[in-house]
């Protein structure tokens, strides 16, 4: 690990190895000259530096041959999920704008390539720029980022928006050209300058469709990984801090998580003292945390307010202060200014 480098969460070489391995290369394969353990791989939270990020990929790429489709392949195995809290803020967002709103913003901050998008009337036009990715993966990049854009787009909405076309430079349009037309049926046509994307979004300001079971089933996954993430899933108290995750848009009293746990709430209470807690430091640790890694993918306060079930930024901005000590908006600076900037070292 190169010191003061950005850090990744291992999140993305963990599914690249799970590919591999299918292709048939081991996890010392994917780890060799990287200087990554090969147990790091698999462990909830861990961090590596970019340089052994791109490091294994490029073992991957190279042990492999760069086949078009293994990017492809990649990207659909790559669940929102998979990010943090990005996967929850994508699936409670209000609308498919806020949505899109969501994943560029977070990609932004997360990518080796920039991301914009504007608004042209009833079309939407998001750009890709992977003019700073390495030339040797730049293919394989671009065709893992599409792939994994457009694979939790459907996995998050249902199905995908109308993709009026996509416009693929420096010479990508033949290798990801067909790729793309063949399992997502969208035209690809060569371009100039960055990679775009152009969309109709005649009714992106629909809500979201929350009855969506997929969406059902991504909330669920997320709300466990985070708090596998961060040590908080053991005994009574993990049942009982999954239990308020899961209901994070609505207000649960300590009865509605005893029922949910087939117990009274005497015997909640005095297992939870067992353990060294209460309900009350329950709330305000799983809500706290929730608040913090939803703030941290760059959603403004008033959107974690809407996701976390709040009147409004006030109420939100109240609660977190009592949860925290801070405002939400001085943690949220805080937090998207230290990722910008680890970015950029």
């Amino acid at each position: 690990m190169v010191p003061g480098e950005r850090q990744r969460s291992v999140a993305n070489v963990a599914i690249l190895a799970d590919v591999a391995h299918r292709h048939g290369l081991s996890t010392a394969d994917c780890v060799r000259g990287t200087g990554i353990p090969a147990e790091l791989i698999r462990t909830p939270g861990a961090e590596i530096g970019a340089s052994q990020e791109l490091e294994l990929i490029r073992n991957v790429v190279t042990a492999l041959g760069d086949p078009p489709g293994l990017g492809l392949e990649t990207g659909l195995q790559s669940p929102a999920t998979a990010h943090g809290a990005f996967g929850l803020a994508l699936v409670s967002s209000p609308t498919v704008r806020a949505a899109l709103d969501v994943a560029v913003r977070y990609h932004r901050l997360s990518s080796y390539m920039h991301y914009s998008h504007t608004y042209r009337e009833d079309e939407v036009v998001v750009a890709l720029d992977d003019r700073e990715a390495p030339a040797d993966l730049r293919g394989f990049l671009v065709e893992w980022e599409i792939s994994a854009i457009l694979t939790n787009w459907m996995m998050a909405i249902g199905a995908l928006p109308r993709i009026l076309r996509i416009e693929l430079s420096g010479g990508l349009r033949a290798r990801l050209g067909p790729l793309l037309e063949d399992h997502f049926e969208i035209p690809v046509l060569a371009g100039t300058g960055p990679h775009t994307a152009t969309i109709d979004a005649t009714g992106f300001d629909q809500p979201m469709p929350f009855a969506n079971p997929m969406t059902a089933i991504l909330v669920e996954e997320q709300c466990a990984a985070l708090l596998e993430r961060r040590g908080l899933h053991e005994g009574l108290a993990g049942s009982v801090r999954e239990v308020l995750m899961r209901r994070i848009t609505g207000r649960v009293t300590q009865e509605d998580v005893a029922a949910g746990l087939n117990m009274s709430l005497r015997t909640m209470r005095r297992r939870l003292a067992e353990e060294g807690t209460s309900y009350r430091q329950l709330c305000v640790e799983t809500y706290g945390s929730l608040a913090e890694d939803l703030l941290s993918t760059g959603l403004t306060v008033e959107d974690v307010a809407f996701r976390m079930g709040y009147s409004g930024a006030p109420s939100f901005s109240n609660a977190f202060k009592q949860w925290r000590g801070i405002s939400p908006g001085r943690f949220a600076r805080d937090a998207v200014g230290a990722r910008s900037h680890a970015m950029l070292r």
